[in-house]
């Protein structure tokens, strides 16, 4: 069984991301498709081409998770090839969303920026545009079988499915454990800490998953296995895992630590405490306030600062 790494350009500033050609005997699987672009596009088929494979012969399409830069070329890609897709049992409704997930999405988003203290509608509304035009990139393909936790890759039995939320809710690695070999989608990078993006809930009427806390208990959860190398989403591959995970583990305690001094310092909402801890960084709003938001979440889980909401809807800290 070989596994190809191919690089794909991306508009976005994190550069390129990895997606892996799987070649079990004649079983061919594509992990993960790149940006909807023409040139990742041509970009794909030619590094398929240099290992004997055309688009069109790709069997399989499994998705580590719905965002545009590993889901948006599905659709072209299922167009050409056939292939059967496989992803999280979130994911379809997240690539695939209807008129009303849609407008429930923007409501979420407005409740979530109103509630960190953006009472300024105009921009409120123009942050929120943002973060829902996200959704015009990805992917528009249906997936064909879900993937659950503990399952096994048709075709490639060796590779066990192991559920990993935090960056994004449907977020899935793929572990071949008599090799120790991690495909890690997002879910750890080398060169930077992956964010754990706020997201409404699953269901209607959950709660609002407290991401940052989830992503901690996925990291655990990759952690406690024995694996050789990790190939990720973007930069180079994974070795030292343990002495990386422990190092995300003290910078997000770090962060945490920043969070209840600048409440304590009197930064009373959301946006305050953004801006106290990324002054330069407000242009990349939803990256900064979902790293402040799930700090904010899980201090308040522990008791070490309290929230209340007022009557405008926006939530006080002490």
């Amino acid at each position: 069984m070989k596994v190809h790494k191919i690089a794909l350009p991306t508009p976005f500033q994190i550069g390129d991301v990895n997606v892996y050609l799987l070649r079990d005997g004649d079983r061919l699987t594509l992990v993960d498709t790149g940006t909807s672009s023409r040139e990742g596009e041509r970009v794909l088929e030619r590094k398929l081409a240099e290992v004997g494979v055309r688009v069109e012969d790709l069997q399989q399409i499994v998705l580590t998770h719905y965002h545009a830069d590993h889901a948006g070329l599905l659709e072209r890609l299922v167009a050409r090839s056939g292939a059967t897709v496989y992803a999280h049992p979130l994911t379809h409704d997240l690539i695939m969303p209807t008129a009303t997930s849609l407008a429930k999405r923007v409501a979420f988003f407005d409740h979530v920026y109103l509630g960190m203290g953006m009472v300024e509608e105009t921009r409120r509304q123009s942050i929120v545009q943002q973060v829902s035009s996200y959704q015009d990139d990805m992917g528009r393909a249906g997936v064909d079988v879900v993937l659950q936790e503990g399952d096994r890759l048709p075709g490639h039995e060796q590779w066990r499915v192991i559920y990993t939320p935090g960056h994004s809710q449907d977020h899935l690695s793929l572990f071949d454990d008599t090799n120790g070999v991690m495909l890690l989608g997002d879910h750890l990078l080398q060169n930077i800490a992956s964010n754990a993006f706020i997201e409404p809930a699953a269901r209607e009427g959950e709660e609002r998953p407290k991401t940052l806390m989830i992503y901690r208990q996925a990291l655990r959860k990759i952690y406690d296995l024995e694996w050789q190398v990790g190939y990720p989403g973007h930069f180079e591959e994974i070795r030292n895992y343990r002495e990386l995970i422990e190092k995300r583990f003290r910078s997000q305690e770090k962060r945490a630590r920043m969070v209840v001094e600048q409440v304590k310092a009197g930064k009373r909402t959301g946006l305050e405490v953004c801006e106290a801890l990324f002054p330069k960084a407000m242009n990349y709003l939803p990256l900064v306030m979902s790293e402040t938001l799930g700090h904010l979440d899980w201090m308040t889980a522990e008791g070490r600062i309290a929230r209340e909401t007022t009557e405008d809807g926006v939530w006080m800290f002490s």
